[in-house]
Protein backbone atom coordinates (compact mmCIF):
# COMPACT_ATOMS: atom_id res chain seq x y z
CA UNK A 1 0.00 0.00 0.00
CA UNK A 2 2.81 2.36 0.87
CA UNK A 3 4.53 1.71 -2.50
CA UNK A 4 1.36 2.47 -4.46
CA UNK A 5 0.91 5.84 -2.77
CA UNK A 6 4.52 6.67 -3.41
CA UNK A 7 4.20 5.64 -7.04
CA UNK A 8 1.05 7.77 -7.45
CA UNK A 9 2.85 10.71 -5.84
CA UNK A 10 5.83 10.29 -8.18
CA UNK A 11 3.49 9.97 -11.14
CA UNK A 12 1.88 13.29 -10.26
CA UNK A 13 5.30 14.92 -9.96
CA UNK A 14 6.41 13.59 -13.31
CA UNK A 15 3.19 14.75 -15.05
CA UNK A 16 3.52 18.40 -13.92
CA UNK A 17 6.71 19.16 -15.89
CA UNK A 18 5.18 17.74 -19.09
CA UNK A 19 2.20 20.12 -18.75
CA UNK A 20 4.54 23.08 -18.31
CA UNK A 21 6.68 21.94 -21.25
CA UNK A 22 3.62 21.59 -23.49
CA UNK A 23 3.17 25.40 -23.42
CA UNK A 24 4.44 27.10 -26.58
CA UNK A 25 5.07 30.68 -27.56
CA UNK A 26 4.39 32.13 -30.98
CA UNK A 27 6.24 35.30 -31.96
CA UNK A 28 7.63 37.09 -35.01
CA UNK A 29 11.39 37.20 -35.47
CA UNK A 30 13.35 40.10 -36.98
CA UNK A 31 12.90 38.66 -40.52
CA UNK A 32 9.11 38.65 -40.13
CA UNK A 33 8.90 34.85 -39.79
CA UNK A 34 6.45 33.39 -37.27
CA UNK A 35 8.30 31.17 -34.79
CA UNK A 36 6.92 28.55 -32.36
CA UNK A 37 9.25 27.92 -29.44
CA UNK A 38 9.27 26.91 -25.79
CA UNK A 39 10.46 30.42 -24.87
CA UNK A 40 10.54 33.93 -26.33
CA UNK A 41 14.05 35.37 -26.70
CA UNK A 42 14.42 38.62 -24.76
CA UNK A 43 14.95 40.72 -27.91
CA UNK A 44 11.47 39.75 -29.21
CA UNK A 45 9.46 40.15 -25.99
CA UNK A 46 8.71 43.84 -26.63
CA UNK A 47 7.23 42.94 -30.04
CA UNK A 48 4.46 40.93 -28.37
CA UNK A 49 3.72 37.22 -28.56
CA UNK A 50 1.04 34.56 -28.02
CA UNK A 51 0.97 31.80 -25.41
CA UNK A 52 -0.39 28.51 -26.78
CA UNK A 53 -1.63 25.48 -24.83
CA UNK A 54 -0.71 21.87 -25.57
CA UNK A 55 -3.39 21.67 -28.29
CA UNK A 56 -2.06 24.79 -30.05
CA UNK A 57 -4.92 27.05 -28.96
CA UNK A 58 -4.12 30.63 -28.02
CA UNK A 59 -4.36 30.96 -24.24
CA UNK A 60 -3.10 34.49 -23.93
CA UNK A 61 -2.00 37.33 -26.19
CA UNK A 62 0.76 39.57 -24.89
CA UNK A 63 0.59 42.81 -26.89
CA UNK A 64 3.65 44.63 -28.19
CA UNK A 65 5.10 47.30 -25.94
CA UNK A 66 4.15 50.80 -27.09
CA UNK A 67 6.79 52.73 -29.03
CA UNK A 68 8.13 56.06 -27.78
CA UNK A 69 5.84 57.84 -30.25
CA UNK A 70 2.82 55.88 -28.99
CA UNK A 71 3.77 56.60 -25.37
CA UNK A 72 4.05 60.32 -26.14
CA UNK A 73 0.69 60.22 -27.92
CA UNK A 74 -0.91 58.52 -24.89
CA UNK A 75 0.61 61.10 -22.52
CA UNK A 76 -0.58 63.90 -24.80
CA UNK A 77 -4.09 62.41 -24.92
CA UNK A 78 -4.18 62.19 -21.11
CA UNK A 79 -2.99 65.81 -20.86
CA UNK A 80 -5.66 66.95 -23.33
CA UNK A 81 -8.34 65.02 -21.43
CA UNK A 82 -7.22 66.65 -18.17
CA UNK A 83 -7.28 70.11 -19.78
CA UNK A 84 -10.77 69.45 -21.13
CA UNK A 85 -11.95 68.24 -17.72
CA UNK A 86 -10.63 71.42 -16.05
CA UNK A 87 -12.13 73.62 -18.80
CA UNK A 88 -15.49 71.88 -18.46
CA UNK A 89 -15.44 72.25 -14.69
CA UNK A 90 -14.63 75.96 -14.96
CA UNK A 91 -17.33 76.49 -17.59
CA UNK A 92 -19.97 74.83 -15.40
CA UNK A 93 -18.84 76.82 -12.37
CA UNK A 94 -19.08 80.14 -14.26
CA UNK A 95 -22.34 79.58 -16.12
CA UNK A 96 -25.35 77.59 -15.01
CA UNK A 97 -26.90 77.64 -18.49
CA UNK A 98 -26.48 79.02 -22.02
CA UNK A 99 -28.45 82.21 -21.22
CA UNK A 100 -25.93 83.11 -18.48
CA UNK A 101 -23.11 82.66 -20.96
CA UNK A 102 -24.92 84.80 -23.57
CA UNK A 103 -25.32 87.61 -21.03
CA UNK A 104 -21.60 87.44 -20.16
CA UNK A 105 -20.76 87.53 -23.87
CA UNK A 106 -22.94 90.60 -24.40
CA UNK A 107 -21.31 92.36 -21.40
CA UNK A 108 -17.80 91.70 -22.72
CA UNK A 109 -18.67 92.91 -26.22
CA UNK A 110 -20.27 96.05 -24.72
CA UNK A 111 -17.04 96.77 -22.79
CA UNK A 112 -14.96 96.45 -25.96
CA UNK A 113 -17.43 98.65 -27.87
CA UNK A 114 -17.09 101.29 -25.12
CA UNK A 115 -13.30 101.18 -25.42
CA UNK A 116 -13.59 101.65 -29.20
CA UNK A 117 -16.03 104.56 -28.73
CA UNK A 118 -13.66 106.19 -26.20
CA UNK A 119 -10.71 105.84 -28.60
CA UNK A 120 -12.77 107.35 -31.44
CA UNK A 121 -13.70 110.32 -29.19
CA UNK A 122 -10.03 110.81 -28.33
CA UNK A 123 -9.18 110.81 -32.06
CA UNK A 124 -11.73 113.60 -32.56
CA UNK A 125 -10.06 115.62 -29.76
CA UNK A 126 -6.60 115.00 -31.25
CA UNK A 127 -7.89 116.05 -34.68
CA UNK A 128 -9.31 119.29 -33.24
CA UNK A 129 -5.99 120.05 -31.51
CA UNK A 130 -4.11 119.27 -34.74
CA UNK A 131 -6.31 121.64 -36.77
CA UNK A 132 -5.69 124.42 -34.22
CA UNK A 133 -1.92 123.90 -34.40
CA UNK A 134 -2.04 123.85 -38.21
CA UNK A 135 -3.88 127.18 -38.22
CA UNK A 136 -1.21 128.56 -35.90
CA UNK A 137 1.58 127.27 -38.12
CA UNK A 138 -0.11 128.65 -41.25
CA UNK A 139 -0.50 132.04 -39.53
CA UNK A 140 3.21 132.11 -38.72
CA UNK A 141 4.10 131.25 -42.32
CA UNK A 142 1.72 133.91 -43.72
CA UNK A 143 3.39 136.48 -41.44
CA UNK A 144 6.72 135.51 -43.02
CA UNK A 145 8.02 133.86 -39.90
CA UNK A 146 9.39 130.39 -39.52
CA UNK A 147 7.04 127.90 -37.83
CA UNK A 148 8.02 127.50 -34.20
CA UNK A 149 9.82 124.16 -33.54
CA UNK A 150 7.54 123.42 -30.58
CA UNK A 151 4.49 123.66 -32.89
CA UNK A 152 6.09 121.15 -35.28
CA UNK A 153 6.92 118.85 -32.34
CA UNK A 154 3.35 119.08 -31.05
CA UNK A 155 1.99 118.24 -34.52
CA UNK A 156 4.26 115.18 -34.69
CA UNK A 157 3.13 114.11 -31.20
CA UNK A 158 -0.53 114.46 -32.18
CA UNK A 159 0.05 112.40 -35.34
CA UNK A 160 1.67 109.66 -33.23
CA UNK A 161 -1.22 109.73 -30.77
CA UNK A 162 -3.76 109.52 -33.58
CA UNK A 163 -1.92 106.52 -35.10
CA UNK A 164 -1.75 104.84 -31.67
CA UNK A 165 -5.48 105.27 -31.18
CA UNK A 166 -6.20 103.89 -34.67
CA UNK A 167 -4.09 100.81 -33.85
CA UNK A 168 -5.96 100.41 -30.57
CA UNK A 169 -9.29 100.51 -32.39
CA UNK A 170 -8.11 97.85 -34.86
CA UNK A 171 -6.88 95.66 -31.99
CA UNK A 172 -10.21 96.02 -30.21
CA UNK A 173 -12.10 95.06 -33.38
CA UNK A 174 -9.92 91.95 -33.67
CA UNK A 175 -10.54 91.26 -29.98
CA UNK A 176 -14.29 91.39 -30.66
CA UNK A 177 -13.90 88.66 -33.29
CA UNK A 178 -11.81 86.52 -30.91
CA UNK A 179 -14.31 86.97 -28.08
CA UNK A 180 -17.15 85.99 -30.44
CA UNK A 181 -15.25 82.84 -31.50
CA UNK A 182 -14.36 81.90 -27.92
CA UNK A 183 -17.91 82.38 -26.65
CA UNK A 184 -19.33 80.42 -29.61
CA UNK A 185 -17.08 77.45 -28.71
CA UNK A 186 -17.96 77.76 -25.00
CA UNK A 187 -21.65 78.01 -25.85
CA UNK A 188 -21.53 74.84 -27.91
CA UNK A 189 -19.64 72.96 -25.15
CA UNK A 190 -21.93 74.26 -22.39
CA UNK A 191 -24.98 73.16 -24.39
CA UNK A 192 -23.47 69.65 -24.61
CA UNK A 193 -22.65 69.55 -20.88
CA UNK A 194 -26.06 70.80 -19.71
CA UNK A 195 -28.25 68.54 -21.88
Amino acid sequence: MRRICLWIGLGAVSVTPSIVQAELYRYMDDRGITVLDSRVPPEYITNGYEVLDAQGRVREIIPASPTQTELQAMRHARTEQERQRVADSTLLRLYSNVKDLDRAHARQIAQIDNQIATAESEIDVVQTQREELQRRAAGQERAGRQVEPQVLDQLADLDEESARLQRLIELKREETKEVDRAFAAQRERLAQLTR
